[in-house]
C-alpha cells in the first residue's frame, strides 16, 4: 500500500482545508455575502480562485447558515448548456429537507427539471429541439423558492463568469432575475479574464453595469507559502531545507506554481532527509520541462507585438520601454503602448508594486531562458 503521499496538489483546485492562507479574502467574501452584496471577483488563471471560492462556500454554510451553490460556467456555449450547469449545481449541492422541497417544486413546473437523474439534460438529449429558456428562467428564480421554503439565504458563485459573453443576451437574462434577489441571495461573479469581466460590469450599455462590488485576488505572501511548505514537509518526515528560499523566489507568490515547485522538490527528498540546493535545481528544471509544451502553446497564441513586449518586460526588468531593449527587439514604443492593454486584458501581465510583471513567473523564466523563443515564432 502506498502511504507516503506527496502532499502538494497542483493539478486541480485544492480542497477548502488545504488552501494556503486566504483567510482575509474568505472573510471579506463572507462579510459581503452576509451583508447582501454582489461581488465581482477577478483572479488570473491558476491563482487559486476556485479553491478560495470553495473555501468561502464551505465556511458560509457551516458558519453563517448560507445555502452554498457553485456553478461552473467555463466554456458554456448555449442557453441549454447553462441550464444544465445550473441544474447540476443545485442537484449536487442542495442537502437535507430543502433538497426534497425544491425537487418537488421543480417537478411541478412542467419544464423538465429535476434534482434526480432525469433532469433538463436528459430532456434535451431526448428532444434536441426543446426550448431550454423556460427551464433556465425557473433555475435563475430558485433563490426565491429557497427563501419561501425555509427562510434560507443562498450564496451563489458563478465561476468563469466571463464565458457568458459568448451567449447573446444571457447577461440581461441573469440581471432580470438577480435584481430581485437582494434579500434572499448573494452572488459572486468570478472570472479570470479581466478584459471581459470589465466589459460585462463596467460598460454602461451592458445589463450588469455597476451591479457588483469589485474584488481582486492577489499573489500569496512568501511567509504564507513558506509556512505551508515547511509544515507539509514536516508532516511527511522531511525538511525543505535549502530549497525553500529559491522556491519562494521562483514562485513569486503564484499559488499554482508554488505548489508545482514544492511538489517536485518533495519528490527529490526521501523520508528523514533534508532538501539540498541540488534538489532544488533538479526540481526547478523538471518544472520548466513539464511546462514547456504549455508555454509553447501560450507563446504561439500571442501576436508578434505581444511576444516582443513580453520579451521587453523580461529583459527590461519590468520596464517595457528601455531604449537598448527596444532597439534590440526592433520594437517601438507605440507597439508597446498598443500591446500592453491587450496583455493586461488577457491576464498575461499585471501591475504589481507599480510595475508590469508577467503573471506566471515560470513563464517569465521560460521567456528569458538562453534558449528562449524568438518573437514571431
Amino acid at each position: 500500500m502506498i502511504d507516503d503521499l506527496n502532499p502538494f496538489i497542483y493539478s486541480h483546485p485544492l480542497a477548502a482545508e488545504d488552501v494556503i492562507d486566504r483567510d482575509d479574502e474568505t472573510h471579506e467574501l463572507l462579510k459581503k455575502a452576509v451583508g447582501g452584496h454582489y461581488v465581482r471577483l477577478y483572479a488570473p488563471r491558476k491563482y487559486g480562485k476556485t479553491s478560495l471560492l470553495l473555501k468561502a462556500l464551505q465556511e458560509g454554510a457551516t458558519e453563517e447558515g448560507l445555502v452554498p451553490i457553485h456553478v461552473d460556467l467555463y466554456r458554456a456555449v448555449s442557453l441549454a448548456d447553462v441550464a444544465v450547469r445550473f441544474e447540476r449545481a443545485y442537484s449536487q449541492q442542495l442537502k437535507g429537507a430543502i433538497r426534497g422541497k425544491i425537487d418537488s417544486f421543480l417537478k411541478t413546473t412542467g419544464v423538465g427539471l429535476s434534482l434526480g437523474a432525469f433532469g433538463i439534460s436528459a430532456r434535451l438529449q431526448l428532444d434536441s429541439k426543446a426550448d431550454p429558456l423556460p427551464a433556465l428562467h425557473t433555475l435563475l428564480a430558485l433563490p426565491l423558492e429557497l427563501e419561501k421554503h425555509g427562510g434560507y439565504r443562498a450564496f451563489i458563485v458563478l465561476d468563469e463568469f466571463q464565458d457568458i459573453d459568448k451567449i447573446p443576451g444571457l447577461d440581461g437574462l441573469i440581471r432580470s432575475h438577480i435584481q430581485y434577489h437582494g434579500s434572499v441571495a448573494s452572488y459572486v461573479f468570478a472570472g479570470s479574464e479581466p478584459g471581459l469581466m470589465k466589459q460585462l460590469f463596467e460598460s454602461r450599455d451592458r445589463p450588469l453595469y455597476g451591479s457588483a462590488v469589485p474584488m481582486r485576488l492577489g499573489r500569496l505572501a512568501d511567509r504564507d507559502i513558506a509556512a505551508y511548505v515547511i509544515e507539509r514537509f514536516r508532516e511527511t518526515g522531511r525538511d525543505v531545507g535549502d530549497a525553500l528560499n529559491p522556491l519562494l523566489e521562483s514562485a513569486d507568490g503564484h499559488p499554482k506554481q508554488a505548489m508545482l515547485l514544492a511538489h517536485l522538490v518533495w519528490e527529490e527528498v526521501s523520508q528523514g532527509e533534508t532538501a539540498t540546493f541540488a534538489d532544488w535545481e533538479t526540481a526547478h528544471e523538471a518544472a520548466l520541462d513539464e511546462l514547456h509544451a504549455e508555454f509553447e502553446a501560450q507563446w504561439r497564441g500571442l501576436d508578434t507585438s505581444q511576444q516582443k513586449t513580453l520579451r521587453a518586460l523580461v529583459d527590461g526588468g519590468g520596464s517595457p520601454y528601455r531604449t537598448d531593449v527596444l532597439r534590440r527587439l526592433s520594437l517601438t514604443k507605440d507597439m508597446v503602448r498598443k500591446a500592453l492593454p491587450r496583455l493586461l486584458a488577457a491576464a498575461e501581465i499585471e501591475l504589481h508594486e507599480r510595475k508590469y510583471v508577467i503573471v506566471d513567473p515560470l513563464f517569465a523564466e521560460w521567456i528569458g531562458a538562453p534558449s528562449r523563443p524568438r518573437a514571431g515564432g
